[in-house]
């Protein structure tokens, strides 16, 4: 859902293009300056791949966040860790996502200050590092706001999805909570156990249909 599957098949098509089809176009045998046009090829390989690489690693996802009402993945250029305040929250930029819950600023002035950033153009504030804190401390909040699964079961192509998702996973619809999650590519449901507080699956239902 973040959009980076479309990056890494950009990079793999580049690179699959620059060395296969540029060492067609130059390869001679007895060329006196074939080693110079080969080594010149995986250079520029060598350039496009490292490009790739730092393009995905700005790209991947960091922490996904829950905020007020749904899940958002924060990619790493998105974000300052160092404004972090829980040690357990902080982390390298190398690693993979981790679960976070925003607690919105209790004080009256500074969430008009914070809404006011926003509103002139500053990054939301569900990339505001200072406010993250451990998700499995808010647990209960976080469940409280499931989607009603019965107003999903209305729809008949959102009954054939969850029927298939409990004959996978067993229990029932009220064990889980389907909660909305965010991405650049497309929005999705994010299941998890409501006993073990651990995500379980994705379902392909968009949160507002």
């Amino acid at each position: 859902i973040s959009g980076i599957a479309s990056i890494l098949l950009i990079i793999l098509a580049v690179d699959l293009v620059l060395g296969p089809l540029l060492t067609f176009v130059v390869f001679k045998p007895k060329k006196r300056t074939l080693k110079l046009d080969l080594s010149v090829i995986a250079l520029i390989q060598i350039c496009a791949l490292s490009y790739g690489i730092h393009t995905v690693y700005q790209a991947h996802p960091l922490y996904v966040v829950y905020a007020i009402d749904r899940f958002t993945p924060i990619n790493t250029n998105e974000i300052s860790i160092s404004k972090i305040k829980y040690d357990e929250l902080k982390k390298s930029k190398l690693s993979g996502p981790t679960l976070a819950y925003l607690k919105k600023p209790t004080d009256p002035a500074e969430m008009s200050r914070v809404t006011m950033e926003v509103l002139s153009g500053k990054p939301d504030i569900d990339t505001r590092a200072e406010y993250y804190a451990p998700f499995e401390n808010h647990l209960d909040d976080v469940f409280t706001k499931s989607l009603d699964t019965n107003a999903m079961l209305t729809k008949p192509e959102h009954k054939i999805i969850l029927n298939d998702f409990i004959a996978k996973y067993g229990k029932t619809l009220d064990d889980y909570a389907f909660l909305p999650l965010v991405g650049k590519a497309k929005d999705v449901l994010w299941v998890f156990d409501r006993n073990t507080g651990q995500p379980v699956d994705v379902v392909q239902i968009s949160p507002w249909s």
